[in-house]
This record gives structure tokens, C-alpha cells and sequence, in this order.
């Protein structure tokens, strides 16, 4: 028989707010920076040069001085006096009269009034004439020193996933190493007596395995190492061996377990649970699907044991493993920006007493409205809707994907 294990049941809001409060980052690691691509800065990084570093010449044309050589009333003429290529790190200086042809990203002399754009200029005899209108022009083709960014200024805030754009201005501040939150690393284990993996012969009453293959993907969409995903019958002593094989040996920063959640005789994950000394932040949740399902701590590393069905570990991932999983990141849980949508057509309820989960898919109609239908069962979704039997044509949604 079953030990009678106490209830601790939460809603859905209640849960991810227990969650968050029980995580804690994790600890900073120095890496090269073509390595830092959507990992999670651990501090503020500032300028320490300017950018550009110099006045630099915006266009391939002539640096002119303020004065030209001579004029008359259509153009001004100017002593072509050199050239100066991009990555010259000699400093010109152009005196009155006088002219450089110049490269894009060239440093411009000092001295230097304006860039004119070959294109616009007539070069003979040495000299190089610009039409008059040219040089009544506001726009001057000069990239000042510090126009993008200036010493000191923020170039990555501490908590922000870094983007190619990012990297883009560590790299041209010249930084090689960037100090970033770790990687969470995953274990995944999936209860079920039924289950065969990919490749097995599958005898009558068994069903192939596909929630390790689906959690994988989900925690690389989330940044995570999956560490081991592994498949183990319903037996209370075989699960226990297993997670204190893993807690051991791969030393996961969080622990996913599916299946054995329920009254079964064969739902053995809180036996197992209790059996290892973890300590239960809820075991129900008011919530379908889900009404079943853990979260607590294994000797300080988080344990969520979800149901087995498929579509409610997606639903489940997103709604409470995604924000553990945003605050071992060191990123800052926004609350998970529920967002309110127009649904297409009526949902029907069979709980009135939870928060109902559907899978959906999400767009934008012609108007410019969020609309969310419920999707069908081998489509993919990038929406979920919550459903508390008071909704009419208006729902809450949570986006996970792009919009249809």
C-alpha cells in the first residue's frame, strides 16, 4: 500500500511565485566572448574607449580645410595634397587651401571642414573643384569621436542575454572575456513501466517515449544543458537508485521528473521523493492539467515531477519550469506577461474550481488584435491560454513562440 503523503496544494500564481522565491543563481563564469552569445551577463559592462575612437570620415571622397584655394561662382578649388587610406595611423593636417582624398573609416585631418563624396567633386591638374552648393550642405560627412559610444557609457547591463549586438560593441570596446552567469544544467528521468524507447520492438501495452526527446528540446530553447535524460520502469527502489545515481554523478542544477504523479498504485515519484528526503513546496496545484504535480527541493537541487501525458509536461514546462529556470539564469522573472487575446471560438470548460490550460495557437488579425484559437492536437502551438470559466470573447493568454 501507498504511505498517505499530505497534501499542499497552490494555484498556478501562488506556485510560480513559491518557485522563484526558492531558486537561487547561479554562480558566475569567465568566457571568451565568441562563447558569451545568449548567455546572461553577470555585471554591467562601460565603455573604457570612445566609438568611433577618432573624427573618421564617413564617406570615400576629399577632406577639405575651411578655406579654399580659390573660388569662383560655382566652385571652389582645393590643393590635392595626399591620401590618406582607412587604418592610416599617421594624423594629417590639412592648411588652408588644401585637400586629402580620404577613405571611408579614415581618420580626418585636424583642420578638416568637411567631406565632399567623389561622386560630387571634379579632379584636374592637381586641384579638386566642389560645387558651391556642396559645400553649403548641413551634412558634413564626419563621424565624431564618441558619436556611438562615449567612455563610460552602458554597453550590457548585469541580468540581459546577450545578443549579437551586444557582442558587437564588447567586441569593438576590446573585450576578449566577459564574466556570465552559468548554464543550468538539466537531468530528466521518465517513469513508466509502458514506456520503450525509439528503435524497440513495441509489444502490445507499451508506448514510445517521447517526453525526453520533447523536455530536451524545450530546455535548448531555455539555454540549458540537458545532462541525461533516461527512462526507468515504475519501481520505487530502481527510481531512487537512479536519481541518487544522478544527483552524484552529473550534479544537475535542476531535476525534471515525468509520470508516477497521481493516486495509481504504480505513482511512486512523491514516494520516491520522500524516500531521498525532499522537502514539498506544493504536491497539488489547482491547475488541468497539472492538478497532479511537485515541485520541492532534493538537498537544495529543484525537483519538479510532472505527469506523463505529453501535452500537459509542454503546458507545464512553460507555466513553471521555464521560470526556475529564468532565475538560475540570474535573469529576473517578469511574472510571465500574460497578455490578453480575442478567442476565435468558445472554450468549453469541464473544471470551473482550477485554472484550465489549452494549448493555442496565437496571431494578429488585420485590425491589429491578438486573437488565439485552440489548436488542434498535432499542431504545433506558440500560445496558452488560461481558462477560469469566467472568460467571454476576452482570455489571457502566455505567448511561448512567434506569432502565426
Amino acid at each position: 500500500m501507498k504511505p498517505t503523503i499530505s497534501h499542499l496544494e497552490l494555484s498556478l500564481a501562488e506556485a510560480c511565485a513559491a518557485i522563484t522565491e526558492r531558486i537561487v543563481p547561479l554562480e558566475q563564469e569567465c568566457i571568451p566572448l565568441t562563447e558569451a552569445l545568449a548567455r546572461v551577463c553577470a555585471a554591467s559592462t562601460f565603455a573604457d574607449r570612445p566609438s568611433p575612437s577618432c573624427d573618421q570620415s564617413a564617406r570615400d571622397g576629399f577632406a577639405l580645410a575651411l578655406q579654399p584655394l580659390c573660388a569662383d561662382q560655382a566652385f571652389a578649388a582645393f590643393q590635392v595634397s595626399g591620401e590618406i587610406a582607412a587604418g592610416c595611423t599617421t594624423q594629417k593636417s590639412l592648411a588652408p587651401g588644401q585637400a586629402f582624398r580620404i577613405m571611408t573609416g579614415a581618420a580626418v585631418p585636424t583642420s578638416t571642414a568637411r567631406v565632399v563624396p567623389f561622386e560630387v567633386c571634379q579632379e584636374k591638374d592637381g586641384k579638386v573643384l566642389v560645387p558651391l552648393a556642396e559645400l553649403a550642405r548641413k551634412q558634413r560627412h564626419i563621424r565624431r569621436q564618441g558619436c556611438e559610444v562615449q567612455t563610460g557609457q552602458l554597453l550590457a547591463a548585469a541580468r540581459t542575454r546577450l545578443l549579437p549586438d551586444h557582442l558587437l560593441l564588447l567586441a569593438e570596446n576590446g573585450c576578449q572575456a566577459l564574466a556570465v552567469q552559468r548554464r543550468p544544467r538539466v537531468a530528466v528521468v521518465c517513469t513508466g513501466t509502458e514506456l520503450a524507447q525509439t528503435g524497440e520492438p513495441l509489444l502490445p501495452g507499451r508506448k514510445v517515449s517521447g517526453n525526453g526527446t520533447l523536455l530536451a528540446a524545450l530546455l535548448e530553447t531555455q539555454h540549458c544543458t540537458c545532462v541525461c535524460c533516461l527512462t526507468v520502469e515504475d519501481n520505487a527502489e530502481r527510481i531512487t537508485a537512479l536519481i541518487e545515481q544522478i544527483i552524484e554523478r552529473d550534479q544537475p542544477d535542476l531535476l525534471i521528473s515525468t509520470g508516477g504523479m497521481g493516486p495509481g498504485k504504480f505513482d511512486l515519484t512523491e514516494q520516491v521523493f520522500a524516500r531521498l528526503g525532499g522537502v514539498s513546496v506544493y504536491n497539488r496545484l489547482r491547475v488541468r492539467p497539472g492538478r497532479s504535480t511537485l515541485f520541492g527541493l532534493l538537498d537544495k537541487v529543484p525537483f519538479f515531477g510532472l505527469p506523463g501525458p505529453p501535452p500537459a509536461v509542454r503546458l507545464l514546462f512553460h507555466e513553471l519550469v521555464a521560470p526556475a529556470i529564468v532565475r538560475l539564469h540570474g535573469e529576473e522573472y517578469s511574472g510571465g506577461m500574460l497578455k490578453k487575446a480575442l478567442l476565435d471560438d468558445p472554450a468549453p470548460l469541464s473544471q470551473v474550481d482550477c485554472t484550465v490550460l489549452k494549448g493555442a495557437v496565437a496571431r494578429v488579425d488585420e485590425e491589429g488584435r491578438l486573437r488565439v484559437r485552440l489548436a488542434d492536437r498535432l499542431e504545433p502551438i506558440n500560445a496558452i491560454v488560461h481558462l477560469n470559466g469566467e472568460e467571454g470573447e476576452v482570455v489571457s493568454v502566455r505567448l511561448i513562440g512567434p506569432l502565426a
